[in-house]
């Protein structure tokens, strides 16, 4: 049977003002001191320190968690709890994380725990990309429907589903990895070890080699300007884009088309009433957005594609902190039925 994310009210210090969203990445770990109406009041950052033993990154959430507190004159007893999302297989009730790749030497660490304990309040992990769905679901473009799928694109893909109101999780806490899907078994070889991932084929390293081939062959581009030296970016191929440079044109419509045969499979599959897409490499915008519903046009199931409505993430950055966030108002007040 399918496990579903446990709603269990009274864990979190109740009654509270605020609550405590992290996310933390491979850069930054970021702590957003929020209200119980989804107010960010405070936030703090520290370095995520990934190339350090565990203690020292959770030490830095600590005192990243303490400094909103502090800042906005409050009591501990004022804070209902933590969420932490985070990459990586994890066990959400125990909050352990059995692996991370952003952090090589994370085997079996104890965050929540760890964290609860050294702040005083509870704490609770959740993968970073359902984090991100969360917060969508609660605050931003998921907002009233039950049935939702949300992809980010970034350096990575990654994924979450929110089925009949449920937000999936799995046995290991990795239901949604659909980054690694194969669009072409002959394909470029992607991190996780096989060829031809959706992630490998589209995400940021991907539309930054193929602006790299297309300006190898001799092609005249705005890029060149933008990038003389190499180093070119999605962001800058976006910005050729806008100004219809027909290289940086073909990048996102090559790019869009196979993120759209990935989206029309998982409409196929999962019928969503809403399919939101987030992440840095979305704020292109309609050069992304028309080749894949063009694509999802050719390829979902009519009646599937006629019930999906395709649209942007509107929560931006704060996604991670406020789905985080969301995690522990439901332990505090049952604010969704998506856990």
């Amino acid at each position: 049977m399918q496990e579903e994310y446990p709603v269990r009210n009274g864990e979190a210090r109740d009654p509270a003002q605020f609550v405590i969203g992290v996310d933390l990445g491979g850069t930054n770990a970021r702590a957003a001191l929020i209200t119980r109406e989804g107010h960010i009041a405070r936030q703090a950052r520290r370095p995520s320190l990934q190339d350090q033993p565990p203690d020292a990154t959770l030490g830095q959430i600590v005192e990243a968690c303490r400094e909103v507190i502090a800042a906005e004159g409050i009591a501990a007893g004022q804070v209902g709890g933590v969420g932490i999302g985070l990459p990586g297989i994890m066990d959400i009730h125990t909050g352990v994380c059995f692996w991370s790749p952003n952090f090589a030497q994370w085997q079996n660490v104890p965050i929540g725990p760890t964290v609860g304990a050294g702040l005083g309040i509870p704490a609770f992990i959740l993968n970073d990309a359902k984090c991100a769905a969360l917060g969508e679901l609660v605050y931003g473009a998921g907002k009233g429907v039950r049935n939702m799928v949300m992809i980010t694109l970034g350096t990575g893909i990654g994924g979450a589903f929110v089925v009949d109101g449920k937000l999936l999780i799995g046995p290991n806490g990795s239901i949604g990895e659909v980054g690694h899907q194969t669009l072409d078994p002959n394909g470029p070889r992607c991190g996780c070890g096989n060829f031809g991932c959706w992630e490998a084929m589209c995400a940021r390293d991907a539309i930054i080699d193929l602006a790299d081939r297309k300006l190898q062959a001799g092609r005249p581009s705005l890029l060149r300007e933008l990038a003389p030296r190499g180093g070119v970016t999605p962001e800058l191929v976006s910005r050729a884009a806008a100004e219809n440079d027909a290289v940086a044109l073909e990048v996102f419509n090559e790019i869009g088309f196979l993120l759209g045969v990935g989206v029309a499979g998982l409409i196929n599959i999962l019928n969503p009433e809403r399919f939101v897409i987030g992440g840095g490499i979305s704020q292109a915008g309609e050069l992304l957005f028309g080749p894949i519903r063009r694509t999802v046009d050719r390829r979902a199931v009519p009646m599937q594609r006629k019930t999906a409505e395709i649209v942007p993430a509107l929560l931006g950055d704060n996604a991670g902190v406020m789905g985080a966030a969301a995690l522990v108002l439901d332990r505090l007040d049952g604010i969704t039925s998506a856990l």
